[in-house]
């Protein structure tokens, strides 16, 4: 059995919480894009990026590395999960300006194993409702080959000020 290690860094979350003051959501999710913005601690460790964006929409890359797989030797689906819900929520930010928010359900549904070495996998989800207080957003995830390997549906709480 060899061990493997890996070293990688993030930001102080602080530090990124702070420089969304002063720009509406989709500006802000811009400035993550460019790199403008530090992205967040779970995206290093996940090692996730955003790579596009726009008002009601964003897409999000990785590679399933090994170190995201499961016994199977396919991506852990909590890990896909969380960069389903990440994709979510910054989609939803898109919309809005200086209000935060919070997932209040997710559906995953998971369609093909993700396997180390298959190509970079996109994530995309797009605000289907956003009304006052909730959002709906959907989200589909496709592997390096472009078939669809999971989606998700989520319903997300929009908190003022």
């Amino acid at each position: 059995m060899t061990d493997r290690i890996r070293t990688y860094s993030w930001i102080d979350p602080s530090d990124e919480r702070t420089s969304r003051a002063g720009r509406t959501g989709l500006e802000y999710v811009q400035a993550l894009i460019t790199g403008e913005v530090p992205n967040t601690p779970t995206s290093a460790t996940m090692d996730y990026r955003l790579t596009a964006a726009g008002s009601g929409w964003v897409e999000f890359q990785m590679e399933p590395h090994e170190f995201l797989t499961n016994r199977a030797g396919g991506m852990q689906g909590g890990v896909i999960a969380a960069v389903i819900d990440s994709a979510l929520g910054t989609a939803l930010l898109t919309t809005i300006d200086q209000e935060n928010f919070t997932t209040l359900d997710l559906s995953c549904r998971y369609i093909r194993a993700i396997r180390p070495g298959s190509g970079t996998v996109t994530i995309r989800a797009e605000v289907q409702h956003r009304g006052r207080t909730t959002g709906t957003v959907t989200a589909t995830v496709h592997d390096g080959a472009g078939r669809l390997a999971a989606s998700a549906t989520s319903t997300l709480l929009i908190l003022n000020g």
